[in-house]
């Protein structure tokens, strides 16, 4: 019995060994999307983005489209896949674009995904670094990170988080803007359409997920203000600005699109002298006005609302009650109000007085 309790030691002995001289725990790759430009202009389709930690060559992947490689859209794949081993947390990862160190570098983090925009001067090739064992990987889907939002575009570094307020420049139309999308709906550039007075404005960022009524990917959005005598009734105590109409209606966007009012001085005003602006939508089913938080901004006189689907919203005011007296429209006078109805006691005693002072005046005449 000694002797095989003596074997069974030797062997876990020599699995340990084994597991210890091996390369140490393997993580998750760091996955990179982004621009890619040299000298100010966008890349050529088949330009060559490679990754390297310590001078060793740890991902590469060849650019589809000009000036951009992998995508905010984690299923169309064709990212930047770094990797690197648990030792390497935390290494500074530089990138060339065919052979060409760009100005940006970044900080190696398992599982991350990161919005990278790549720039690097023209001249001659540095030496790409020679692929090492247990490095190198293409681009692709990879494993880790995932989709939702973007901040495209925050420089450097950036983890793939969507921040609506930086988020990349968007595309401006007017009245109607096409959008670029996935096959599973997620924008790959943003877009922002406007009334044709500037009034209002809808903004789809980046990596939004964007469907229209039937699931599908969308790929139009209108926006345009609708004819006051076109607005439904205003609830009791508002009185409605000016209302748009996004489409096309029934449309979903997740994280949510971004809903902007620029007022005039005059309807700035408004605000000074007691009024509070709210942002509503309009509910066909209920055939009712619904309240929607939104953010004041007085240094650009701006309302902005997330809007997560497409329907008429309205910007209106309400205003603090007061008492205007009946039949005294507009004129702001207080109603009069009735004075305290008698107690029953009162009125019997009057009762008794007046009866009183009818017989004696009966009784006087005789």
């Amino acid at each position: 019995m000694m002797r095989y309790g003596a074997v069974l030691i030797l062997i876990l002995g020599l699995v340990a060994s084994a597991a210890g001289a091996g390369d140490p725990t393997p993580v998750l790759p760091h996955e990179f999307y982004g621009s890619v430009t040299v000298a100010g202009s966008p890349a050529p389709a088949g330009t060559v983005i490679t990754a390297t930690i310590n001078g060793a060559e740890c991902g590469s992947v060849q650019t589809k489209e000009a000036g951009r490689y992998g995508s905010p859209d984690e299923s169309l794949g064709d990212r930047l896949d770094v990797t690197a081993t648990s030792d390497q947390a935390g290494a500074t990862i530089t990138f060339y674009v065919n052979g060409v160190a760009a100005q940006e570098t970044a900080t190696f983090t398992s599982g991350a995904v990161t919005a990278l925009d790549l720039t690097a001067a023209a001249g001659e090739s540095t030496p790409t670094p020679t692929p090492t064992s247990g490095s190198g990987g293409s681009g692709g889907g990879g494993s880790g990170g995932g989709s939702g939002g973007s901040g495209s575009s925050q420089g450097p570094g950036s983890e793939f988080t969507y921040n609506p307020d930086a988020p990349a420049a968007p595309e401006v139309f007017t009245g109607r803007g096409s959008l670029t999308t996935s096959t599973a709906g997620v924008v790959l550039a943003p877009v922002t359409v406007k009334t044709n007075d500037n009034t209002g404005a809808v903004t789809i960022p980046e990596g939004t997920v964007a469907r229209d009524g039937a699931g599908n990917p969308l790929g139009e959005v209108t926006c345009s203000e609708v004819a006051p005598a076109e607005i439904p009734p205003a609830p009791a105590g508002t009185t409605i600005a000016f209302a748009l109409a996004c489409g096309p209606a029934g449309a979903t966007f997740n994280p949510p699109a971004v809903l902007t009012y620029t007022l005039s001085a005059e309807e700035w005003a408004q605000i000074d002298e007691g009024a509070t602006p709210v942002v509503m939508w309009y509910n066909p089913e209920s055939s009712e006005w619904q309240e929607i938080a939104a953010t004041v901004d007085p240094a650009t006189r701006t309302v902005t609302a997330e809007v997560d689907h497409f329907s008429i919203y309205a910007l209106a005011w309400t205003v603090p009650a007061t008492t205007v007296a009946a039949g005294a429209e507009g004129t702001g006078t207080p109603a009069a109000e009735p004075g305290p109805a008698l107690p029953l006691w009162a009125l019997a005693v009057a009762a008794v007085l007046i009866a009183a002072v009818v017989a004696f005046l009966v009784l006087r005449k005789k």
